[in-house]
């Protein structure tokens, strides 16, 4: 059975780059080793499929998502108003940073493809802190650019949320939204309501 935790303002930031010692405070809580990632917004994937493979990621790989069997190890994703997915079977586990870009470049699909082909079955996830459709207002042209292929993310006035979008992208897999929002909640970080550079993280393991 999967394990995983997300952290808020009170835990202190985990931003790029991770202060050693509040790595090794996570690393303590979650009991072990942490593999962050460089994250861009882009739709890359990176595979820890392999004991070798985690020995020998030793730096923070340029990816959006992690993937991994392996039991020895832990995922992380920061954010600090994008959704942190946690996705998870009983032998394969993901963490995903999905914003409006990771949504368009379907992030979140690629990793569930790369889950299945490491043996995954019957895949369920789970959405920490983000911000919420009704405090994530765009300019009309993101707004039209989004919700014209992801329909279900149109909000009121030009607000879109983003989690509904996630859950039809990844139809048939069951998604669990905490429903904390990261600009209403001033426990968690968040680049709309202050321009805070701090991130928060969620993390997973087998």
């Amino acid at each position: 059975m999967a394990r995983l935790l997300f952290t808020s303002i009170e835990f202190g930031s985990l931003a790029d780059p991770v202060d050693l010692a509040t790595e090794q405070r996570l690393s303590k809580l979650i009991g072990k080793p942490i593999k962050f990632m460089k994250q861009s917004h882009s739709d890359q994937i990176t595979i820890l499929a392999t004991q070798k493979d985690a020995d020998q990621l030793n730096t923070s790989p340029a990816a959006d998502g992690l993937v991994s069997n392996q039991s020895n190890i832990a995922l992380a994703v920061r954010v600090a108003d994008c959704l942190p997915l946690l996705l998870h079977s009983t032998t394969v586990v993901a963490a995903i940073h999905v914003g409006r870009k990771g949504l368009l470049n379907k992030v979140a699909l690629n990793a569930v493809t790369q889950m299945r082909l490491l043996g995954a079955e019957q895949i369920t996830g789970i959405v920490g802190p983000h911000i919420c459709g009704n405090c994530y207002e765009v300019d009309s042209q993101m707004f039209t650019e989004i919700t014209k292929t992801h329909p279900a993310t149109a909000g009121k006035n030009k607000h879109l949320n983003l989690f509904a979008g996630l859950a039809k992208q990844l139809a048939g897999i069951e998604l669990t939204n905490l429903g904390i929002c990261t600009k209403e909640n001033t426990s968690y970080y968040s680049h709309r309501r202050d321009g805070n550079l701090g991130r928060q993280v969620g993390v997973i393991c087998l």
